[in-house]
């Protein structure tokens, strides 16, 4: 039996409220605590439509919700399960439900910087351009003809300035041993309470 849709308003007046006893206002007001009976249920009711089954099947000692609360309500314990977060079961996690799984801590690794391979660097010209010297040196010697003794190492350093093949060989710089990350980050988080009926 099936709740009314809407709420029953009038069951009939009783004339001089006690000697009516027309049946269609006993009936109607039997039927209608007969179907709220049916709804309902009786205690330990075995029919699975009425209320008392199924909130006596559904909270059953040992049952576990999670509630975005800081208290456990009346008839309920929090679980001693800390920093998780929520999951579903299945691949990493496993085919088991009811129970934790996973880890803080990232595995090791290492960060590697991979050496560049061999190459060239090149210089495009276009047109007729000029390199200009400076010419600069140490007065060597005496007198009135002085030696620019470094004038012609000056003029090699700045004539010669190829760049052949070569590769930038990978030092320390970039690369470590191996490590990992600890266990101290958190996501941004609703924190809430895992709890089970008593």
């Amino acid at each position: 039996m099936t709740f009314p849709t809407t709420l029953d308003s009038d069951f009939g007046t009783l004339v001089d409220n006690v000697d009516d006893a027309e049946a269609v206002n006993v009936n109607e007001l039997r039927r209608a605590v007969e179907g709220l009976e049916a709804k309902v249920g009786i205690n330990s009711s075995a029919v699975a439509a009425s209320l008392d089954y199924k909130v006596n099947n559904f909270f059953v000692t040992g049952r576990k919700l999670y509630l975005y609360e800081n208290t456990a309500p009346t008839g309920w314990t929090i679980v001693a399960v800390t920093d998780r977060v929520l999951a579903v079961k299945g691949g990493s996690y496993g085919a088991t439900g009811g129970a934790t799984a996973g880890t803080w801590t990232q595995p090791n690794h290492t960060l590697i910087k991979a050496e560049i391979p061999i190459h060239t660097h090149t210089i495009s010209t276009t047109g007729a351009h000029t390199h200009t010297i400076g010419l600069y040196g140490t007065l060597q010697g005496s007198g009135t003809n002085g030696n620019w003794g470094n004038m012609d190492d000056d003029i090699t350093n700045r004539t010669t300035n190829s760049n052949g093949s070569h590769t930038h060989t990978a030092g320390n710089e970039g690369s470590g041993s191996a490590h990992n990350h600890g266990t101290t980050y958190r996501p941004s988080a609703a924190v809430g309470i895992i709890v089970t009926k008593d």
